[in-house]
């Protein structure tokens, strides 16, 4: 990575955090929570035309940043500048590897879109080190494919004992060669005990605090290369997301834990019938929300406790009955159900509408929270890229930073 490519990822960086700054009420607007959200009186044409749009054309901008960008930018002066920030990210080059033949059985024990993930995220990144480490490596999929592909010696560390054993039997019996599995709670300081500066430490959607624990950890051993796709941003113990470059930590712009969950706010990945029962459940938690704003006599949203999808076989009266014990909210009178239900089901095709201008910033927000991570890396004499790995279709979180010392 040359001087010119490094300023211009610092210059990125700063350009999209003030700009970010600047816009922060809108993708910081939560519609599932404010009915009436403050944009709305200064904005009234983007509020008009979310709310006119067609199913088709909501699903479309749901599940394509790209379209949805374009139509944002149409009513929203200066979005466009953010939007460029995506072209700082080359587009998927490379097709699926063909796996030889000796390799095909590995995709017996393991899931197909993980599988397909496994061989982009391997065909994108380059071995740098006399070892690699696979990160919070569950079963060891990655690393089993790794080791036997190149030939490599790889050491898997995972929290979860079972899971160990079971990625040990595994590799035993799928002969994977010299993939070791070790029990070892990376959040910790132990995983130090297991790593060296000749390592090539690799984390395929690592969540939250696993993967900056892997930046981190990366740099206090002086490791020789870092190749890791970050997954649910918003699984940190912390309320606000912490920079970890010197230019981050300057930077006047907070994002709180909500605000990274809106990066991973796409189901492009999953089933049908797993959206619909999602979509359900948010239907009758909005429904018990105008309930609860009745039953309280206060007009503000109520966080409340995430239920499983299992929840939908009480039927509506049940799941409100069950919110609202959870939050001791007394139901002295029997509610009139079909009302609340129906307040539901519109104030859901509502919401979802105008959660598209917050949903617009989901990429943007990715981006800045991975080119901090990179002039992290920068700082300590890594050298980095920035790529999409794989098509969104298999994961909608498909970038992955590779960093490497020379």
């Amino acid at each position: 990575m040359n001087s010119n490519c490094q300023q211009q990822y610092k210059d990125l960086f700063a350009n999209l955090c003030a700009d970010l700054q600047v816009q922060k009420e809108y993708w910081q607007s939560n519609a599932f929570r404010e009915p009436e959200l403050a944009w709305r009186d200064h904005l009234p044409k983007l509020h008009t035309a979310l709310l006119a749009l067609d199913d088709g054309q909501l699903a479309e901008m749901e599940s394509d940043n790209a379209i949805l960008g374009k139509f944002i930018q149409r009513y929203l002066p200066g979005f466009k500048a953010l939007l460029s920030a995506a072209d700082c990210v080359p587009s998927l080059s490379l097709s699926l590897p063909e796996v030889p033949h000796e390799m095909r059985f590995f995709a017996n024990h393991i899931p197909g879109r993980k599988w397909q993930q496994i061989q982009y995220f391997s065909a994108h990144m380059e071995g740098r080190g006399e070892r690699f480490v696979d990160w919070c490596c569950g079963k060891g999929h990655l690393g089993r494919y790794i080791a036997r592909s190149r030939s490599a010696e790889v050491l898997g560390l995972e929290w979860d004992p079972v899971l160990v054993e079971e990625g040990r039997a595994m590799s035993l019996s799928l002969k994977a060669g010299a993939m070791d599995l070790k029990c070892c709670d990376v959040l910790s300081s132990e995983s130090t005990q297991h790593l060296t500066g000749k390592d090539h430490v690799l984390a395929l959607h690592a969540c939250g605090d696993l993967h900056r624990e892997l930046l981190n950890a990366a740099v206090a051993e002086s490791m020789q290369a870092v190749s890791i796709a970050p997954c649910c941003y918003q699984k940190i113990r912390a309320e606000k997301h912490r920079f970890l470059s010197r230019l981050g930590q300057e930077q006047v712009l907070e994002l709180r834990r909500q605000d990274l969950h809106t990066i991973v706010q796409e189901t492009v990945t999953a089933p049908g019938a797993v959206r619909r029962r999602r979509i359900q459940l948010q239907q009758w938690r909005l429904g018990f929300d105008v309930l609860q704003r009745q039953l309280r006599g206060i007009d503000e949203y109520l966080s409340t406790p995430s239920l499983p999808q299992s929840a939908l076989k009480l039927g509506f009266a049940g799941f409100c009955r069950l919110l609202a014990e959870r939050r001791e909210l007394p139901l002295t009178d029997e509610p009139d159900w079909d009302y609340f239900e129906k307040q539901g089901e519109q104030r859901f095709a509502e919401a979802r509408r105008l959660d598209l201008l917050r949903l617009a910033y989901r990429r943007i927000l990715e981006i800045t929270v991975l080119l901090d991570q990179m002039l992290f890396l920068q700082e300590q004499s890594f050298q980095v890229e920035l790529v999409e790995f794989c098509p969104k279709e298999l994961s909608p979180r498909n970038l992955l930073i590779n960093a490497w010392r020379d």
